[in-house]
C-alpha cells in the first residue's frame, strides 16, 4: 500500500527538472487540449507529514480525525507534476498563474483513510490573457468519490480577444456587517513560502526567495495561493460540517513578507464568503465562497 509522503529532494529535483524536458508549443485551439491523466491506488498519507501539514496551516496541535479541505490537494502534488511534465501537455509549467480553487466534499474523510486517487487535464478556454485549464483531482474512498478539486491555472500569452476574468465574476453576495464572524490579521514571512514548498514538494524559485523570484517577473517571493486558502479557512474555522463545496478565486499572490487581513462573514444559513487582502483593504488577495450541501461532486 503507498503511503503519501513528501517526496524526497533528489526524486524532486528530478520530477523538476521534467517539466524543463520537452517542447510546450500552447494550443490554437482550447478543444485540443489532451487528457493527461495520472492515478495512485490504495494510498494513505503519512502521519508524520500530515502532522506538519496541519502545523503549516495553523491548525492546533492535537487530536484531528478528518482532513482539512485542501490536505488532499497537496497529497496529490506528485500527479499534478506528472502531468505537466508529460511530454503531451502543451503549456510551460513555469509560469502558471493559480486562477481558482474549487473543492466539492461529500462526506468528512478520516485521517486513516485508504484513498484511491486520479488527476487529469481537463476543460481549456481563452482567458484575456492567454489560456487556462483545468487540473481536476478526485479522491475515492471503496469505490465513492468523496472529494473532488478543481484548479484553474492560466498560461499567459496572446488572446484573441475574450471577456477577462472581472467580466466573468461570479455573482458573490455583498457581506453584511452585523453578520462578521472572523476579522484577524496575519504577518507572514518570506521563510513560510520555503517551509510550505518543502511540504509540497515544490522547487518552483518563485516561493523560495526574492532573488530567485526576480527572473520571472516577481520583486518578491510569493505565497502558494493553496495555504494562503487554507490558511484563511483555519482562521475563520471553516468549513464547520464534513460536506461543503468551496470557490475560490485568487485575485493577486501574496507577496513575501507580508501582512494580510482575513475576514468572514455568513452570508446566509448554510453559506459562508470569507476574504484575504492587505489590511487596509486596498489589495485583495483572495476571496471564496463556501457552502455547506450535500450536492454530489460532477
Amino acid at each position: 500500500m503507498p503511503v503519501i509522503r513528501p517526496p524526497a529532494f533528489w526524486s524532486t529535483l528530478v520530477s523538476t527538472a521534467g517539466l524543463l524536458r520537452h517542447a510546450h508549443p500552447g494550443l490554437a485551439d482550447p478543444a485540443a487540449l489532451p487528457r493527461i491523466e495520472r492515478t495512485m491506488s490504495a494510498a494513505t498519507l503519512d502521519p508524520v507529514w500530515l502532522s506538519a501539514y496541519r502545523d503549516s496551516i495553523g491548525l492546533a496541535s492535537g487530536s484531528h480525525d478528518t482532513l482539512a479541505p485542501l490536505t488532499l490537494q497537496i497529497a496529490a502534488a506528485p500527479l499534478h507534476l506528472a502531468i505537466l511534465a508529460d511530454a503531451g501537455f502543451p503549456f510551460r509549467s513555469l509560469g502558471l498563474v493559480h486562477m481558482t480553487q474549487g473543492v466539492t466534499q461529500t462526506r468528512a474523510i478520516a485521517a486513516t483513510a485508504v484513498f484511491d486517487l486520479l488527476a487529469y487535464s481537463a476543460d481549456a478556454r481563452w482567458e484575456k490573457r492567454g489560456m487556462s485549464f483545468c487540473l481536476v483531482t478526485e479522491a475515492r474512498c471503496d469505490g465513492e468519490l468523496v472529494w473532488q478539486a478543481r484548479t484553474r491555472a492560466l498560461a499567459p500569452g496572446k488572446s484573441p480577444g475574450v471577456p477577462g476574468d472581472d467580466q466573468r465574476a461570479r455573482d458573490v453576495p455583498a457581506p453584511d456587517p452585523t453578520a462578521l464572524l472572523c476579522e484577524q490579521a496575519l504577518h507572514v514571512p518570506e521563510s513560510r513560502g520555503r517551509r510550505y514548498a518543502a511540504l509540497a514538494g515544490d522547487l518552483n524559485p518563485i516561493h523560495q526567495h526574492a532573488l530567485l523570484a526576480r527572473p520571472f517577473g516577481f520583486e518578491r517571493a510569493i505565497m502558494h495561493g493553496t495555504w494562503t486558502l487554507a490558511r484563511a479557512l483555519v482562521m475563520a474555522q471553516l468549513p464547520r460540517a464534513g460536506t461543503y463545496h468551496l470557490d475560490a478565486r485568487f485575485r493577486r499572490p501574496v507577496t513575501l513578507p507580508c501582512d494580510i487581513m482575513v475576514r468572514a462573514w455568513a452570508t446566509a444559513a448554510q453559506r459562508h464568503t470569507v476574504e484575504v487582502t492587505s489590511p487596509d483593504r486596498a489589495t485583495p488577495y483572495l476571496d471564496m465562497q463556501l457552502t455547506q450541501t450535500d450536492a454530489a461532486p460532477h
